[in-house]
């Protein structure tokens, strides 16, 4: 699979830190499919590392590289939140449009989390001065955003809708437009842009066999995990229950 300059150079960082390894060592947020490449070089390496992201089931997480003469849990890690009361309806591309709307790039972003009472994002710290003054908005209302240090990151549960689903077959084009709701036609079109990953892996044949347990993510549209997949109807078809999340 190519891979674009930009991620060549950031793994070409993680290469050269743990060729470095004298002290501890941040990089920015990343997404599961970047963390995934990033192992493949710190497990060749032998060198220490840790990914985290504020909370025990963060998505989008920082890594540090650290030498083998300090503790794990004695890093002080570069992240804040900020949390603000969620007073009018909103979703996660609501908080990060507007985020992105004032400059701030994807990698200084964390986790995104919201329940029908708060909202909270977690960032990096350098960000501190620049949220507290400017992220006042979303879908051009006031919020009342206060800043948390680390330890008061909040854990959220994940939330999603469990679906049961009927699909010609266990195909991707033919699954995600069940989960989405579109047409084949579009779901092969979302596949060929690269768009669709498979347990955090583009996938750009439309007819990849899914399997039980398979994470499904689609940008801009969210995530979903195939909870289980069998059973046949009586026209042949393909029964699936998925947990979409929301």
């Amino acid at each position: 699979m190519e891979m674009d300059k930009k991620d060549e150079f950031l793994l070409a960082r993680v290469e050269e830190a743990c060729q470095n390894n004298y002290a501890p060592q941040f990089f920015d947020f990343q997404d599961e499919a970047m963390q995934m490449k990033m192992e493949k070089i710190l497990k060749h390496s032998g060198e220490p590392y840790l990914f985290w992201g504020g909370t025990e089931n963060a998505g989008r997480r920082m890594l540090c590289i650290y030498p083998d003469y300090l503790e794990a849990d004695t890093l002080e890690w570069p992240m804040l939140a900020v949390a603000f009361p969620k007073e009018f309806p909103m979703d996660h591309r609501n908080v990060l449009g507007e985020l992105m709307h004032l400059g701030i790039t994807r990698e200084c972003v964390g986790d995104i989390n919201m329940n029908d009472e708060e909202v909270q994002v977690v960032f990096a710290e350098r960000l501190r001065d620049f949220i507290t003054l400017n992220f006042t908005k979303v879908k051009g209302r006031t919020i009342k955003p206060e800043i948390l240090e680390p330890d008061l990151i909040k854990t959220f549960e994940l939330r999603f809708k469990r679906l049961e689903l009927v699909a010609a077959s266990d195909r991707l084009d033919g699954v995600i437009n069940k989960i989405w709701g579109f047409s084949r036609q579009d779901s092969i079109t979302y596949i060929k842009q690269r768009r669709v990953r498979v347990n955090y892996e583009a996938v750009t044949k439309n007819d990849y066999r899914i399997k039980n347990g398979d994470v499904i993510s689609f940008r801009g549209k969210g995530k979903a995990v195939i909870t289980e997949l069998g059973g046949v109807t009586k026209k042949g078809n393909l029964r699936l229950i998925v947990d979409k999340y929301i």
